[in-house]
């Protein structure tokens, strides 16, 4: 592998050993030491699995790189030889690499994250902090700020020997794992994590505090809103911990309950710092697999998205409503590509198909009349005329039959081959591997090429409780959990003419997200929305934490855009009025300095005109059960139109017009200050009109 050797330029030996102690080194894990991407992982390591057309590995790397670390350490047990071979092939074993060292670290017989970090002890590998991270791991989070708060620690006290980087997130977020949770107590005042514990959603979800430690520590904070990917930044300590104590094999529930709990014997202090701000995930699970896939096409993982050409010879452009397409993809007339779509080089999509939601990778060959949704296509896949798969995998090298239908949450691993006509009951998982019992049904033998996986190994039973949850996202509907969906996109309400065609999604109440009228929102959701968002507001939280949280909520819900444009009006026209009272400012100051400060989170609900109209119509509302509602609908509609330049005239008219601004006499009432800038805006536009047909006349004479 790679390592480019400087020799020091001069200086005694005590000033190399603290240019030394200054380089970051990173051990990256590729082993995740569980089944759940089974039967994908048989074939091909976690860490090489394709997530939006990109091996998972590199989003790890080039978020190290972003981070200024100088060696990496790739520590590989299950398909070593494979990970080893796609790094030597990599840019991040050429000359170009941003690593001084790049290191493949072999040991097939590690089975634990414990293995690993006693195998790393005993080679006497790591010399100075490193950043210990995962090879699933998917962020843009600076560590500047992080690295700074560790080594000022360390330079303090040595026996703080680690520090656990967490993100903020509401309890349910979609990509926490579902699983399971910890419990992280917390010194307020030295950010010191001073107790741990993981809670089963299968269990009893108590936690018993000892009560020594509210003595010792007077503000505890409890934290079960965070998101923790197991990235930590580590001294050469913990290697050697681990090599004390062979029984320690996983990092948080063994390694750190561990150290706290025996603090009095090691004297060791762990330590947490919690980011308000950037995207953190592991892509642990299916479920979170396609959390994270979403989360890259919407942009959320930014520098790191597709039009960035992350992989080696991309050549991704992003076209609006985010579809982003390669060179040499060719498009039938009569095909729909809809919103939300990655297409991969070389990929051929045929007349009448419709592709929405989905990611599709290199070398794909999609017939005529097929209907992909919400379906994720690695490469080379055939796809034969009037084939219909529905939120599934399909791994590489497969071929489906003409008029073949693969239900939902179904996997697919590689080289299958489904037979002309065959049905794919749903939440199947159908391997060609050899490894698998063999306890195919007849039909399945004579349609496809492979057969039902299930793993010959047992799953302990944390894991196994942990799967159930953890399954693909869309397969959880029937066993009557908390997280029906966590799609990224808008209701089928956002565009009519796309939807033909494709397979309806239902919540978990059993109804249509089609939905539009007033009376059939979800008042539990919108309540919920409501509240976070306004709480955001009153507390200035950054527009970019509270964006996030409401796209989180939404996905969780499987809400609709026209539910989120109704949770921001209710919170917006909230928030002028509590400006208005507690600030002392007019409505027309107050409107505008709302709707400014929250511009970004208006912009992420309102995508067309009809959605603009839509919104004015949902403020309407909202001004219509209010005092000085009359008045704030006016400035509301003059700051949208005038000042920011967010809703069109031509949406203005569309929703004056719309017979339920005016169905009623409250509803007809709070628009009637408004009727004026309305007609001005009307006869302004006439005028700009009539002064270039005059311009076009005197240009023909």
């Amino acid at each position: 592998m790679s390592s480019k050797k400087n020799k020091p330029a001069g200086g005694n030996k005590k000033r190399e050993e603290e240019q030394r102690e200054n380089i970051l080194q990173a051990v990256v894990l590729t082993d995740s030491y569980q089944t759940r991407f089974r039967p994908f992982t048989l074939e091909t390591p976690r860490c090489l699995l394709p997530l939006a057309n990109v091996p998972l590995i590199d989003y790890t790397l080039e978020f190290l790189s972003l981070a200024g670390v100088e060696d990496v350490f790739i520590f590989a047990s299950t398909h070593a030889e494979k990970i080893e071979e796609y790094i030597r092939n990599s840019k991040w074993n050429k000359p170009s690499s941003p690593f001084t060292k790049c290191q493949i670290v072999m040991s097939p017989s590690s089975l634990s994250v414990g293995d690993a970090m006693r195998e790393l002890d005993g080679k006497g590998m790591i010399t100075t902090d490193f950043l210990l991270v995962n090879g699933d791991f998917v962020s843009n989070i600076p560590l500047e700020e992080v690295l700074r708060a560790h080594r000022d620690r360390r330079t303090k006290d040595k026996n703080s020997i680690m520090t656990m980087i967490l993100r903020e997130a509401g309890y349910g977020h979609r990509t926490k794992a579902r699983g399971e949770s910890g419990v992280f107590v917390i010194d307020e005042a030295t950010q010191r994590c001073v107790h741990y514990e993981e809670m089963r959603h299968s269990g009893d979800s108590k936690v018993l505090l000892p009560p020594e430690l509210i003595k010792h520590h007077p503000q505890l904070r409890i934290r079960t809103d965070l998101i923790d990917c197991q990235v930590d930044i580590c001294s050469p300590d913990v290697p050697a911990l681990f090599t004390e104590n062979f029984d320690y094999q996983h990092i948080r529930r063994h390694f750190l309950h561990g150290i706290l709990t025996d603090y009095e014997l090691y004297g060791k202090m762990i330590h947490t710092h919690v980011l308000s701000e950037g995207y953190a995930a592991r892509v642990r699970s299916l479920q979170t697999y396609d959390a994270v896939s979403r989360d890259i096409i919407s942009r959320w993982t930014y520098p790191m998205v597709p039009d960035n050409n992350l992989g080696p010879n991309q050549s991704y452009s992003l076209e609006r409503g985010n579809i982003y397409k390669e060179e040499d993809v060719v498009l039938a007339r009569s095909c729909t590509v809809k919103r939300n779509t990655i297409l991969g080089v070389g990929t051929l999509i045929g007349a009448g198909s419709i592709v929405g939601n989905s990611i599709i990778g290199a070398g794909c060959k999609i017939g005529q009349n097929v209907v992909l949704e919400g379906v994720y296509v690695w490469d080379n896949v055939v796809i034969e005329d009037g084939c219909k798969i529905q939120n599934s995998i399909i791994a590489s090298d497969c071929v489906l039959g003409k008029d073949s239908f693969i239900g939902e949450g179904s996997v697919i691993s590689y080289g299958v081959k489904i037979a002309d006509g065959a049905q794919i009951s749903p939440f199947s998982r159908i391997t060609a591997n050899r490894r698998r019992k063999d306890r195919t049904a007849e039909d399945h033998e004579e349609a496809v090429s492979g057969s039902d996986y299930e793993d010959s190994e047992s799953e302990s039973e944390d894991e196994h409780a942990a799967a159930i949850q953890d399954g693909l996202v869309y397969s959880t509907h029937h066993l009557n959990l908390s997280f029906s969906s966590i799609s990224t996109l808008p209701g089928e309400d956002s565009d009519e003419d796309d939807m033909s065609g494709t397979i309806p999604r239902k919540t978990k109440t059993g109804r249509s997200d089609s939905t539009t009228s007033f009376e059939s929102v979800d008042e539990s959701w919108h309540r919920e929305a409501f509240t976070s968002l306004l709480n955001a507001m009153e507390n200035d939280h950054p527009a970019e934490v509270a964006n996030l949280e409401l796209n989180g909520l939404r996905m969780t819900a499987n809400a609709n855009f026209h539910q989120v444009r109704r949770a921001v009006a209710a919170a917006l026209v909230t928030r002028i009025e509590q400006v208005v009272a507690k600030d002392g400012l007019t409505n027309a100051a107050a409107s505008a300095k709302v709707l400014q400060r929250w511009e970004s989170t208006i912009k992420r609900c309102i995508f067309e005109r009809k959605d603009q109209a839509e919104f004015l119509l949902l403020m309407q509302r909202e001004c219509s059960d209010r005092k000085a509602g009359p008045s704030l609908l006016l400035y509301i509609v003059q700051v949208l139109n005038n000042t920011m330049e967010m809703v069109e005239e031509e949406a203005v008219n569309n929703w004056w017009l719309d017979v339920k601004s005016f169905e009623d006499e409250k509803m007809a009432a709070v628009r009637k200050p408004t009727e004026a800038f309305v007609k001005w805006l009307a006869e302004a536009e006439s005028e700009s009109e009539t002064e270039e047909e005059e311009e076009d006349d005197d240009d023909d004479e």
